[in-house]
């Protein structure tokens, strides 16, 4: 009866731990969300840099590189020490996506790349909110309360756009 006892107690001990595990483990799937989502959006801003001819465009891509140039140091640091289970082909296949996405550009129809963007943008923006409402890990938290602002304005200047 007492090794009975003894069990239960140890079981009981054990499942803090479980769950700690597991918490650690949705935490560094959420940072590799960020990271994957980041690189998807810094690729459209160098594939609209490179395509489009029109000033404010080019203008506004300048600030969103300013914009995650800013945020890496910041990404880094939340990431620093979690195994976030990235290599080359998971880069390189969201680089393959993006050139595809953007492989029939046409200057005169921008509009749907920039439509594009803009949705990218946004659903980031909404990625990092639920991160905040949400408040589980504080890396992440942290990162999102950061972020977002300044992706918030980008997204403004986005919508300011009157291309057709």
């Amino acid at each position: 009866m007492q090794v009975y006892i003894l069990l239960c107690y140890i079981l009981l001990l054990s499942q803090p731990c479980l769950n700690q595990v597991q918490r650690i483990s949705e935490e560094e799937s959420a940072l590799r969300d960020i990271v994957f989502m980041r690189t998807e959006g810094l690729l459209m801003t160098q594939m609209l840099e490179k395509n489009s001819k029109n000033r404010d465009v080019l203008k506004i891509c300048k600030q969103v590189k300013v914009y995650y140039k800013q945020t890496q140091p910041q990404l880094l640091a939340v990431t620093q020490g979690k195994d976030l289970k990235l290599d080359e082909s998971q880069f390189a296949t969201i680089a393959k996506e993006v050139e595809k996405k953007f492989e029939n550009y046409n200057v005169n129809r921008e509009d749907k790349w920039i439509d594009m963007y803009k949705l990218h943008i946004h659903n980031s923006i909404r990625v990092y909110s639920l991160f905040l409402q949400r408040r589980e890990w504080v890396s992440v938290t942290y990162f999102s309360f950061k972020a977002l602002p300044e992706l918030i304005n980008l997204e403004l200047e986005f919508n300011k756009l009157d291309i057709k």
